[in-house]
């Protein structure tokens, strides 16, 4: 099933909380429309983070194409704006060969810097100011934040090294929190400007969405998550690492480095887990979608709405 090729470039954005079953819906969709998926997942972009990011297996890709996975080593600076100008060049290749693009992820700041909206633009970097704060602790940089944005400061880890940096940059740059800055409503020229884009966010009930957060943490450790971690480790990426501070990642280094118990680590997994779930929906909750799922999603019908969808297009002008 394909949209009729008279009709403008589109393409379908699946979004929702983790282990919610987006990735399984990108794939069922892709096949069902000639499409090839492109990952929307600030940690699947980084090579050797595989078991924790829930990184589709070689044989769930088999013939779907899959992009912007295994992208980056954790020691790259890959930023939104990177894979926001990836996305838009993979894209339009996709849009060229005549398949549908499918965006699939959970990465609110990734996409909304893809599709323009509500997205800060000038987040320049001050190299200088980085270079300064070479030699300052962890400890120290986090004890900052909270002096000049303690909102800012509980929402990131005391060990997250790469956004309490960040974040202590931005500080430096424009001198006031970022929220307190007006960011554009909408952007003409973002990357993803020229696509009509269907929209599915699937949100299962509270205890469904728990109790498959719970099976899947269980299953990630007894696939070899903690060795996984272990491996990277021992490799020379560090814990503050950006792709290491992503959740059940930190956790397991927290506890292979002794800051935290053995009995504990599956519960602080899900924990965290659970809590990122609720961030995420509330990051998509005012967004415009053509389908909000709560059930399990039916990639058939769901398809045959996105040709709907498509044929309800202008026409190409000639």
């Amino acid at each position: 099933m394909s949209p009729p090729e008279s009709l403008p470039a589109s393409g379908i954005i699946v979004v929702g909380p983790t282990a919610c079953g987006k990735s399984q819906l990108g794939i069922a969709l892709a096949r069902a429309v000639n499409g090839e998926i492109v990952s929307c997942d600030s940690v699947l972009v980084y090579r050797g983070f595989d078991i924790g990011s829930a990184k589709p297996s070689p044989m769930e890709r088999a013939g779907v194409p899959h992009h912007l996975i295994d992208v980056a080593d954790w020691s790259d600076d890959y930023d939104t704006g990177t894979w926001a100008q990836d996305a838009k060049r993979i894209v339009g290749d996709i849009c060229a060969r005549g398949q549908v693009p499918i965006i699939v992820g959970g990465t609110g700041l990734y996409l909304r810097a893809f599709l323009g909206e509500g997205f800060h633009t000038d987040l320049q970097r001050d190299d200088a100011f980085r270079a300064s704060m070479a030699d300052v602790s962890n400890a120290d940089l986090h004890q900052r934040l909270i002096a000049l944005d303690p909102e800012r400061a509980a929402e990131i880890h005391a060990n997250d090294r790469y956004r309490t940096l960040r974040a202590l940059e931005l500080l430096h740059v424009f001198g006031r929190p970022l929220r307190e800055r007006p960011a554009a409503t909408s952007n003409p020229t973002s990357p993803g400007a020229d696509i009509a884009w269907f929209r599915i966010m699937l949100e299962p009930a509270r205890d469904v969405l728990h109790a498959r957060i719970a099976a899947r943490t269980s299953a990630m450790l007894a696939q070899g998550f903690v060795e996984e971690v272990r491996g990277l480790l021992a490799a020379g990426c560090p814990v503050s690492a950006k792709p290491m501070q992503a959740i059940g990642y930190r956790q397991i280094a927290e506890f292979l480095t002794g800051e935290a118990p053995a009995e504990e680590l599956e519960n602080r997994i899900r924990a965290a887990t659970r809590q990122y779930a609720k961030r995420q929906c509330t990051w998509f909750r005012n967004a415009d979608f053509a389908l909000r799922l709560t059930d399990a999603p039916d990639p058939q019908a769901i398809s045959q709405a996105f040709v709907e969808f498509v044929r309800t297009l202008p026409s190409r002008k000639s």
